[in-house]
């Protein structure tokens, strides 16, 4: 049976190299899918998740998302933003895939739009 997994990760910076400090990600998958055969995961939720000091998605809360390389059909990734403090895009949206393996799935490997 396929589950969430856990991300963490990014070093997330603006265009001067500075951590984008309690910034936010925001993740939208490209299109509804199913998994595990009879379990919706819809599109339209937009999905927040905080950074900390270092631009790294926050450790406590852990968050997870559906790695795309379980969803049915092939070929989902997720639109991904990245906003400083304030509400300031810096980064995106760019289209990302999450795996089911490594766990966590760590976002500092991630090359900006590259699925």
């Amino acid at each position: 049976m396929a589950t969430v997994n856990q991300i963490s990760g990014g070093s997330f910076v603006d265009n001067e190299g500075n951590p984008l400090v309690n910034g936010y990600l925001q993740f939208q998958l490209n299109k509804d899918e199913t998994v595990n055969t009879n379990t919706q995961v819809c599109s339209g939720k937009v999905i927040q998740i905080p950074l900390d000091s270092s631009g790294n998605v926050v450790t406590s809360p852990t968050y997870s998302l559906w790695p795309n390389d379980v969803l049915l059909a092939a070929g989902s990734f997720y639109f991904v933003s990245a906003y400083t403090a304030s509400g300031q895009l810096v980064w995106g949206p760019n289209c990302q895939s999450v795996l089911s393996s490594p766990t966590p799935f760590s976002l500092s490997s991630w090359i900006p739009g590259k699925l």
